[in-house]
């Protein structure tokens, strides 16, 4: 994560008198709780350094709030503390992930999290072959578990599929192909992760796909023939896919299609969320709606009649597509935002508690009840390993003082602090 970046952005929204609520408490909190504590002390070199204009900024937003002597006193370890975030990087997501939980670790609300912890999600995923047989590969050896149509399937150590075959060129439909590619051309197969578990798998063509909780991909055994290469997603997936400009690389998913060359991006597209989210980290792709079925329909061997799609947009990296309700919406975003799962955390950015709450279910395999429905439009910040168990993950939204969570057996019990 960039989180010089992060910080900047936080601190300059908060000068411009444009930060919400929840972004003021995070600043105004990292820099006035318990300075006393810090053991990050800047050097003066690096206050010169630090930049005046937000500095100064910040000094006279919080003089014009100060209303006693201690407040005002405390301006020069703020602005001391505001030059250390902004050379070294650190930021109110540093804050919120590590030092409030070390803070309530003792407290009563977090041993009773303790209590009835849950341990997050691991590896694990099943390969469903073209004939029906379904694999656990969690419990299956390493090294081949299968073979179909000439090419050899085989898991790794470190937690990944691979298909591997006689390097040949991905001929055109209807040319001349050697039997195992024939017999490969109508082969499917299905990776799929359970809640509680993620998976990485490297395509027939090379290009690299990692898998988050609760998703499928269905892709062919082998792309040679096809003229294209197309993969169908339920849930988000991070495509690394390998360059090959005489055939695209299609990813259709929850009424869209992804069309790249060559590209890294990544797409959530889970039933239980509102819309769908293509985000660009390299490279250039197409984002079009699709009509009726054709984004559920089974991979076919031909390519899409116009009317099947509308014309859709290009996105540049740094660019995300929102898909919602037929609509195709493109904006700026810190992408580490978007991958921070597969990277290893959770990041929440003026995110709602619903959605939050649906990603932990997911990654937990756990169940969620609100007490009070309207607990799940509170928006939170933060960042935390999602390799912590839950209750530490649940600490960090205690500490806003918004909602309290319980837990019981596989579900989590959502309640607002009165």
């Amino acid at each position: 994560m960039n989180k010089k970046y992060q910080a900047e952005e936080l601190i300059s929204k908060y000068h411009q008198g444009l930060a919400s609520p929840e972004e003021r408490l995070l600043v105004e909190q990292w820099f006035l709780i318990d300075l006393e504590q810090s053991h990050i002390l800047p050097s003066a070199e690096a206050v010169k350094k630090a930049d005046q204009k937000i500095s100064s900024n910040l000094q006279a937003h919080i003089q014009g709030q100060a209303t006693d002597k201690k407040t005002y006193k405390l301006w020069p370890r703020i602005a001391a503390a505001a030059a250390v975030l902004l050379i070294v990087g650190l930021s109110i997501f540093f804050y919120t992930s590590y030092y409030a939980p070390r803070h309530l670790e003792g407290s009563a609300a977090m041993r009773d999290l303790l209590a009835n912890d849950i341990k997050p999600g691991s590896n694990k995923a099943y390969l469903i072959l073209s004939n029906g047989k379904r694999l656990s590969l969690t419990d299956a050896a390493n090294g081949a578990i299968a073979k179909e149509a000439g090419v050899e399937i085989t898991k790794t150590a470190d937690g990944q599929v691979i298909y591997s075959s006689q390097p040949s060129p991905l001929s055109p439909q209807g040319g001349s192909l050697p039997g195992g590619a024939r017999g490969s051309m109508r082969a499917l197969n299905t990776i799929e992760t359970p809640r509680g578990g993620q998976y990485q798998i490297r395509l027939p063509d090379g290009s690299k796909v990692w898998l988050n909780a609760a998703s499928k991909l269905i892709y062919p055994v082998s792309f040679i023939g096809r003229g294209q290469r197309e993969v169908t997603l339920s849930g988000e997936a991070y495509f690394e896919v390998a360059k090959d400009k005489q055939h695209p690389f299609k990813v259709k998913s929850a009424g869209q299609e992804v069309e790249v060359l060559g590209t890294h991006f990544n797409i959530s597209s889970y039933p239980d969320e509102a819309n769908v989210k293509t985000t660009l980290l390299e490279g250039s792709v197409s984002v079009r709606h699709l009509e009726g079925s054709a984004a559920t329909r089974d991979l076919s061997y031909r390519r899409d009649d116009a009317k099947d799609r509308d014309d859709g947009v290009v996105l540049k990296p740094g660019q995300q597509a929102t898909l919602q309700a037929s609509k195709i919406k493109v904006t700026e975003v810190n992408t580490d935002y978007a991958v921070a799962w597969k990277d290893g955390s959770f990041v929440f950015n003026s995110e709602n508690l619903e959605s939050i709450m649906n990603q932990i279910s997911r990654w937990y395999n756990v169940s969620v009840v609100y007490e009070d429905p309207s607990l799940k439009k509170e928006t939170f910040f933060g960042t935390i390993s999602k390799y912590e168990n839950v209750s530490k993950v649940l600490n960090m939204l205690e500490r806003t003082d918004v909602a309290r969570f319980t837990i019981n057996g596989n579900t989590i019990k959502i309640t607002k602090n009165k």
